[in-house]
């Protein structure tokens, strides 16, 4: 089980220096919209590679803070045959991470190509009770939870929205 939050951010407002940051490179590429199918490639600062199938099911909640997720390595050429099945566009991005002080870990995901400009912070919790009860960081522009509009599926398939508040 996923539980997450996540916000919207205007890059010039995150607080920390990214370059100083542990981060991957990361490209997803959709097999299917529905169900939620997705393969990634990571890269991490040495250049080692990974690659990951990954299953998620529809939210749990009427916040869409939990959801089911099914995750798997798989190999790089298992990762180039599910590439060319791919539906709507690729997503690439740099994940920095920040490691907090209560055990939390922030994920800083920068988008780049036809994304470039967006970016969001996203947060894992152990129940929907943290996740519910932890207070939107201040430097954040709002939070897209609940807005599909803002998964990484909906960004595969539709593009980046129109940024208008709520």
């Amino acid at each position: 089980m996923e539980i997450e939050r996540k916000w919207l951010v205007e890059k010039d407002q995150i607080p920390y220096d990214l370059t100083s940051l542990p981060h991957l490179e990361l490209e997803q590429v959709y097999i299917s919209f529905v169900p939620s199918i997705r393969v990634r490639s990571m890269q991490d600062v040495s250049g080692a590679m990974q690659y990951v199938l990954t299953v998620k099911g529809g939210a749990k909640d009427a916040q869409r803070l939990s959801r089911e997720e099914f995750e798997m390595p798989i190999e790089a050429a298992s990762y180039i045959a599910l590439c060319r099945k791919a539906e709507g566009s690729p997503i690439r991005k740099t994940r920095y991470y920040v490691h907090r002080a209560d055990g939390l870990t922030e994920e800083i995901d920068v988008f780049h190509g036809s994304l470039e400009g967006l970016a969001y912070l996203e947060i894992e919790f152990e129940s929907v009770q943290q996740a519910q009860a932890f207070p939107s960081p201040a430097w954040t522009k709002w939070d897209v939870t609940a807005d599909r509009r803002y998964q990484n599926s909906a960004l595969a398939r539709f593009g980046a929205p129109e940024q208008s508040e709520g």
